[in-house]
């Protein structure tokens, strides 16, 4: 991949994203897992026994989007989605095979990660994108989504 003098950050950030969605994808040895739902068992894996609309605000997406992922993974037998009156409150929780799927998936990440950005410390990684989270929420702010 080659960037030119002329290219924005915007067209890079997007270019690398999709450099790397493909590398994960080839990444990830299950046919059911990858680039757009890999971060559904990392969270769970990391929030055990979640209810789904919580599950919703935490990751910050669309909930017909969210359904249908973890509806998936369920299916798939990733998840496990233990029933209540309310859909939305129904608990999520990941299955053996979506613990042990989540543990080989957050190291292949975090070897990713290093391999990626190998000169910066956890914490410049975490203050760049803090920034960048913060200024796009500001923006969001100016620019309220219209309805």
């Amino acid at each position: 991949m080659t960037f030119t003098k002329e290219d924005g950050l915007i067209q890079r950030i997007a270019l690398l994203n999709q450099a790397i969605t493909i590398h994960v994808n080839q990444l990830f040895a299950s046919p059911h897992i990858n680039s757009t739902n890999y971060f559904y068992l990392l969270k769970l894996l990391d929030y055990p026994e979640i209810t789904q609309s919580n599950f919703s605000a935490l990751v910050k997406l669309n909930q017909s989007t969210i359904t249908r992922a973890i509806n998936t993974l369920v299916k798939n037998g990733y998840i496990d989605k233990l029933s209540s009156e309310d859909k939305r409150s129904a608990l999520l929780k990941l299955t053996p095979l979506g613990k042990e799927t989540a543990l080989s998936i957050k190291e292949k990440v975090e070897e990713l990660n290093q391999y990626l950005l190998p000169d910066q410390s956890d914490s410049q990684m975490v203050q760049l994108l803090e920034k960048m989270e913060q200024r796009l929420d500001k923006l969001d702010q100016k620019n309220p989504k219209k309805n």
